[in-house]
């Protein structure tokens, strides 16, 4: 019996660590929608990883809202209507080439801050291996209400 016991309580000590990251996540309507669409290629442009997420370990909202509308004052990002509300949607692009062997835990969006890099928002996943010459191309799509 207590075989049975002990590992159903290490389980249930486990749940609460889960939710102690500060786990986001978005939906359309919400102040800011954020989706990310990961690609992974290797050198030769074979598709080695496709993730994607609207869930995020990290979110700076006072962050995030100043870089959006420092990026929207370029006058580039499509405004639409859904249901008489309307969201301006931005989408920006993140390569990136890897020179050297590792794993990727997380994609993150950066803003220089002063000349301090802060994260703005963070997608944790299980991570990727990379070698060199493999490429990442990250999708990050905000939608705002700009009613």
């Amino acid at each position: 019996m207590n075989k049975i016991l002990f590992p159903f309580f290490a389980l249930l000590l486990l749940l609460p660590i889960g939710n102690s990251f500060g786990e986001y996540q978005t939906e359309l309507g919400d102040d800011i929608f954020i989706l990310v669409q990961s690609t992974v290629r290797n050198s030769d442009g074979t598709l080695i990883v496709y993730l994607e997420s609207t869930k995020f370990s990290d979110l700076n909202l006072p962050l995030l809202e100043s870089f959006l509308d420092f990026e929207t004052s370029r006058g580039n990002d499509p405004v639409i209507t859904i249901d008489e509300n309307q969201f301006q949607v931005i989408r920006r692009v993140q390569s990136q080439s890897f020179d050297s062997e590792g794993l990727v835990a997380s994609s993150m969006l950066f803003d220089n801050v002063g000349e301090k890099p802060l994260i703005l928002v963070r997608f944790a996943h299980d991570g990727y291996s990379v070698v060199s010459g493999d490429t990442i191309e990250s999708i990050w799509t905000f939608v705002r209400n700009v009613s």
